[in-house]
Order: structure tokens, then C-alpha cells, then sequence
């Protein structure tokens, strides 16, 4: 394959990875609205006492063999007054795989008998590579290699969370690389510039009710509100949770609580909107989350 070939192949993907990630960071991984919240605000680690294991698997259903695959691990742990987070991401995207591993540390203060502030610091390292083995061409090729060059870019997250029994309220800066590079970096995962998330039970029996408004800041986009509410049934056992997306998306859920122990939680968000359908029919997502021990 000519070398203008290929390099065509690589910047084509490289533009297919930026728009797969717009679309994966509009419409976020529904597990951090209340399954883990850790996944969004290094104040929520070790929030558990003990010791918490969060698995996630998203897909996003493009229709194409470039599809949008995203893996998690999360690991957390609560101690008195800290709290400690380590988190794993890997993300396929074609021949590109982007992987990011951040460690957290956070500081829970109480402001009263049922209040709390807590504050969270996340730093790490990201990298966006091309898979040479999914390469079909001339693997002699220079500009796959000088792509895998930008090698690890320092990343980090910063983010306040205030609770009460029933309220809670966050307040996150992600991506604070912008502190650092004065140039962009090529990886895909700099689109959110803040969250700012609200959430009120507002029923306490037999039906728990909490409703929760989170609003979402998108480098070059217009900010994104998600409205949605989350219902537990049979003693916290069984709960199912609904989000609307500004994005023009809708997403829904079901999740259920083993022995107080194991979260499993089902999700799918599908776009709403025409423009939105014909890159994707939505993903699909599945969200483990263990107390391993306290």
C-alpha cells in the first residue's frame, strides 16, 4: 500500500476516534449517575467504607466495524477521614486503543451531624496508540509510528462533593491538562471541561425516589442537562433509573443489590434524533460494583 494510503487510513480513523468520543462523552456511561460515582468525581472515592471494586463494559453501537468499545476498573477504598481511588480505562476504537490510569486521593470533612464535604484529587497518564497488528499496508510505514510517538500526556481531575442524608452535591474539573500543554493533545478524552450534578431523595418507604440534574460542559459543544430519576424498590434490592439528555438522547436502566454486597446494573441509551441515528443506534452498558470487605 502506498504510503499517502495508509496515511490517509490513519488520519481517517484518527477523525473517526474524536467523533466516536464526542459521541461517548455526550452520552456519558450511565453508572456514574449512582452506581459509581467515582467514575466522574475523585471525591466519591472511598466514599464506601472498605474496600470497593467497580467493573464496567460499554458498547457503542455505530453499525460498523469501527465501534466504540470502553472498559473500566475501579478500585477504591475508605478509611476514616481518606480515601484512596485507582482507575483503569481502555477503550478501542479500530486500530486505535487509547488507555488512561489515573490514582485518587480523598479527604472527607463533616460540617454537622449528618453533613459532610468531601474533596478529591485525580492525576495520571493517557495514551492513544494505533494497533499495528489491525494495520492492513505497509507496517514499514512511517507515519503509524510517528502517531504512536506523542507517547503518555500527565492528566488529572479535581472535584468537591457536599451530602446529607438525602442531598447531594458535586462540583468537578476534569481533564485539567489544559493547566499544563498550552498546545492541544491529539487523545480524544479532553471534551468535558466541568460537571455540576445535584441529586434530592425525595421519598423514603417503601419507593425511594431520587431525582438528580447533572450539567455537563463540552469543549467547542453546547453544555449538556441531564434530568433523570432513580426508584429503589424491596428494601434498596431492585431499582430502575431513566435520564434525559439535552444530547437528544434517553437512557434507562435496571440494577440490583445482592446482600448489600453486589450492584449489577443493565443500561441502554439510544439518540432521539435523527442527525445523532445515522452514526449510532445507542450503546449498550453493563456495571458490576463488589464491597469486597469494610
Amino acid at each position: 500500500m502506498k504510503k499517502n494510503n495508509i496515511t490517509y487510513i490513519v488520519l481517517t480513523t484518527a477523525l473517526f476516534l474524536l467523533s466516536s468520543k464526542l459521541v461517548a462523552q455526550v452520552s456519558p456511561p450511565l453508572s456514574m449517575y449512582y452506581l459509581n460515582e467515582y467514575l466522574y468525581n475523585p471525591a466519591m472515592a472511598g466514599k464506601k467504607e472498605g474496600l470497593n471494586l467497580g467493573a464496567f463494559y460499554k458498547n457503542n453501537l455505530t453499525g460498523s466495524n469501527g465501534q466504540t468499545v470502553a472498559n473500566t476498573l475501579t478500585l477504591d477504598y475508605g478509611m476514616g477521614k481518606s480515601g484512596f481511588g485507582l482507575t483503569v480505562n481502555t477503550d478501542k476504537d479500530g486500530v486505535l486503543n487509547v488507555n488512561r490510569f489515573s490514582a485518587t486521593y480523598a479527604y472527607n470533612l463533616k460540617t454537622s451531624a449528618n453533613g459532610n464535604l468531601r474533596f478529591g484529587l485525580s492525576a495520571g497518564v493517557t495514551s492513544l496508540k494505533v494497533n499495528m497488528a489491525d494495520v492492513i499496508g505497509d507496517l514499514d510505514d512511517p507515519i503509524p509510528s510517528q502517531f504512536n510517538d506523542q507517547g503518555y500526556v500527565f492528566d488529572g481531575d479535581l472535584g468537591v462533593n457536599y451530602a446529607t442524608d438525602k442531598l447531594s452535591l458535586s462540583v468537578v474539573a476534569p481533564n485539567l491538562r489544559s493547566l499544563i500543554y498550552t498546545e492541544n493533545v491529539n487523545d480524544g478524552y479532553n471534551y468535558t471541561t466541568f460537571y455540576a450534578a445535584a441529586a434530592y431523595q425525595v421519598t423514603d418507604g417503601t419507593i425511594k425516589l431520587t431525582p438528580k440534574a447533572m450539567f455537563r460542559g463540552l469543549k467547542g459543544y453546547e453544555s449538556v442537562l441531564d434530568l433523570g430519576v432513580n426508584a429503589q424498590f424491596l428494601e434498596d434490592k431492585f431499582n430502575l433509573l431513566a435520564f434525559y439528555h439535552t444530547s437528544n438522547n434517553l437512557s434507562f436502566g435496571v440494577g440490583f443489590n445482592i446482600l448489600s454486597k453486589y450492584q449489577l446494573q443493565a443500561s441502554y441509551s439510544l439518540p432521539i434524533n435523527s442527525n445523532l441515528q445515522k452514526y449510532t443506534y445507542g450503546n449498550v452498558e453493563l456495571g458490576l460494583k463488589i464491597n469486597l470487605y469494610k
